[in-house]
């Protein structure tokens, strides 16, 4: 499932001596909290416009957000007229930070900023044109606010409708300095293919997902209003009507499916869960616990926690009153009541005549292979059923090298891998009936 992640924009002008101003020795300085060795690097204009207790705040409130600094990456030196500038990456627990820094003459920082690193866009969007309509829809009273992006020739071209993993998100399925949902609107029209993604209820609306709550609410109701929005817009002439869902947005797709019925010309599952929830939960848990292979006492008391509430939700030891925070995840008592007896495979198994596609990333330590196995042990030779494991690719279908993969891999700009792309587009085209 998706996390949420906190990045810190913050601008610095500061200064350093030449001993200290190399840009690895700085962010080791401010990583060990020797602000006034840095301070001693200031000029006299800067120490008058960055204090020393105002430097201390500034990394400390970083800390917070992105955890500790655990490397610097992609160092570059230029020099200049009267000094230099260096670039890097610092890398964080939880976040991924450009810094830049310049020297000048005397060898001092005449400037530091630190910022949050940007989406890149892919080639694969590079000059791309398209068409773009704005479509609104209701869904339950609320007004939720979508995107229509069609390829310039579009003769009864298929549509994917987009629906998202856990948690609010916006229309791109913004994740860190990734856009899922965007990449895969833009990769998809350049091979013929329109989508429409749409802002997350729980984006727009946090209060939703503040009390009591199910599946439905959060996923499943809204991806059925926008299909049917565009589907029955007589403006709208597409050959062929397709859902994506990606993490929860995929586990909830066997049910969209049966709701639409014969209206839907095919579904793909983008990274599906087949383990019950709480199982998956609980193993996310101890992965992430024993990512760096120590276990904190504080750690220790979070499983503790977790495991038992994850039983409790095995043995039913809960009301729908419940709320969220004595039980997993964000989710109230009314959401695992309502799952309680769904199982994602078997539901698609009895669906014999919905065309499915099952996608999975080798390299997603969210929903892993040992998902993808049971899916293809359940449904694999089903004859609606494709299935598709892409090596090297994380939770976001973006490329990753790590040995071990983790939330850093969600924290550089990276795009949804072309191949994945093409071979969606291919099966959208050919493959749905």
């Amino acid at each position: 499932m998706r996390f949420s992640y906190l990045f810190l924009s913050l601008v610095l002008l500061s200064i350093a001596n030449a001993q200290t101003s190399s840009i690895e020795k700085v962010a080791e300085c401010l990583s060990k909290h020797k602000y006034n060795k840095v301070f001693k690097s200031f000029d006299d204009n800067m120490k008058s416009k960055v204090p020393k207790s105002k430097l201390q705040e500034l990394w400390e409130q970083m800390e917070n957000s992105a955890g500790n600094l655990v490397g610097i990456e992609e160092i570059e030196l230029t020099e200049l007229d009267g000094g230099s500038r260096q670039k890097a990456v610092l890398k964080f627990d939880r976040a991924a930070l450009k810094i830049s820094l310049r020297e000048n003459e005397k060898g001092k920082i005449s400037g530091l900023f630190i910022s949050q690193l940007g989406y890149q866009i892919p080639d694969y969007a590079e000059g791309l044109g398209t068409g773009k309509q704005y479509i609104n829809f209701l869904s339950a009273g609320f007004n939720l606010s979508g995107e229509l992006v069609i390829p310039l020739e579009c003769n009864q071209c298929p549509v994917v409708i987009l629906v998202h993993g856990s948690g609010p998100s916006d229309k791109d399925e913004t994740i860190g300095p990734n856009k899922v949902f965007y990449d895969l609107a833009m990769g998809l029209a350049s091979k013929g293919v329109a989508t429409y993604r749409y802002d997350k209820r729980s984006k727009l609306y946090p209060e939703t997902v503040s009390g009591q709550f199910d599946l439905y609410d959060e996923t499943i109701n809204d991806a059925i209003a926008a299909f049917k929005t565009l589907k029955s817009d007589t403006s709208l002439k597409f050959g062929k009507y397709v859902m994506l869902g990606h993490s929860l947005g995929a586990y909830a797709m066997p049910l969209i499916a049966d709701s639409l019925g014969s209206e839907l010309n095919g579904a793909i599952l983008f990274s599906a869960n087949a383990r019950k929830l709480e199982d998956l939960i609980e193993y996310q848990m101890d992965y992430l616990t024993n990512f760096d292979g120590e276990l904190s006492a504080a750690e220790q008391k979070i499983i503790k926690e977790n495991t038992i509430r994850a039983e409790n939700i095995r043995t039913n030891n809960f009301t729908n009153e419940t709320s969220a925070e004595d039980l997993l995840a964000y989710w109230p008592g009314t959401f695992w009541k309502g799952i309680s007896g769904y199982s994602p495979t078997q539901t698609l198994k009895q669906n014999k005549n919905t065309p499915f596609y099952i996608l999975q990333g080798e390299k997603d330590y969210q929903i892993t292979m040992t998902d993808f196995e049971i899916w293809r042990k359940e449904v694999g030779a089903q004859a609606n059923v494709s299935m598709m494991s892409y090596a090297g690719l994380t939770h976001l279908f973006t490329p990753t090298k790590a040995d071990l993969p983790g939330p850093n891999d969600y924290f550089l700009p990276n795009n949804v891998d072309y191949k994945v792309i093409l071979d969606i587009a291919d099966w959208v085209k050919l493959a749905t009936k």
